[in-house]
């Protein structure tokens, strides 16, 4: 079952349409949507945490096991060294 199937499972359970539960939540209601109707799977925490709160449920309610359970590898970018800018010597005037 995925995140946003659950979330409708338990507003329906706690009486609370969608605009309520976005709002009881704190958060807009087009990220709440986004979550909800296209089944969103890249859910950050802190929106995750604020509907869960929202709904009295842990937060590890929403996530399966595959979720909790996989490694996510985070390929970072090399960082750019910044050149140093050359110093131009001035010539002394005599």
């Amino acid at each position: 079952m995925s995140i946003g199937q659950k979330m409708r499972m338990e507003a329906k359970k706690k009486n609370l349409n969608f605009k309520q539960l976005a709002m009881k939540a704190g958060m807009p209601y087009t990220s709440f949507y986004s979550i909800l109707k296209r089944d969103n799977q890249r859910v950050s925490a802190v929106s995750l945490y604020k509907v869960a709160k929202a709904l009295g449920v842990p937060m590890e309610y929403f996530l399966d096991d595959e979720a909790t359970t996989a490694v996510y590898k985070v390929q970072l970018k090399p960082e750019k060294r910044k050149k140093k800018a050359k110093k131009k010597k001035k010539a002394k005037k005599i």
